[in-house]
């Protein structure tokens, strides 16, 4: 009987140390996540700024970029995970379809921003412009300040 009682016991406290490491590697996916997207965006901005040269293969495939983390990212806040990320507002989990709208949103705007870049710099600035905005938008509503 005592077996049992060790046996439920170690399981009990297995699950909870993963569910702390689950916690621990959500929280650096997002901020690997938010690192890959500032500097995509850091990328095309340098380029509308003439800091860089214009590329429309570099300036598409850091859109393109944003796209892919954008569409990822509302897998990273399951019910659970506050503890997580101490940047995030708790909003992130009460209005999650919003959080989620404004995922999608910003994957939109950066497709619509990598397409636009094979019409050139000046088709790519006000595109750009659309992703920055939402950013600003989410960050505003589900980022804590710092």
């Amino acid at each position: 009987m005592r077996g049992i009682w060790v046996a439920a016991g170690l399981v009990i406290a297995l699950a909870t140390g993963s569910a702390a490491v689950a916690a621990s590697d959500l929280g650096a996916q997002r901020e690997a996540d938010m690192k890959a997207i500032g500097g995509s965006l850091k990328t095309g901005f340098d380029m509308v700024q003439g800091k860089t040269d214009f590329d429309a293969a570099k300036a598409k495939a850091a859109m393109e970029t944003i796209v892919a983390k954008a569409t990822e990212f509302p897998t990273l806040f399951p019910a659970g995970s506050e503890s997580a990320d101490t940047k995030a507002s708790p909003k992130v989990w009460t209005d999650k379809a919003d959080f989620e709208a404004h995922a999608a949103k910003l994957a939109s705007d950066a497709k619509a921003a990598a397409a636009a870049a094979d019409g050139g710099l000046d088709a790519f600035k006000p595109a750009i412009g659309a992703v920055a905005a939402n950013c600003k938008a989410c960050h505003q509503t589900y980022r804590l300040s710092d």
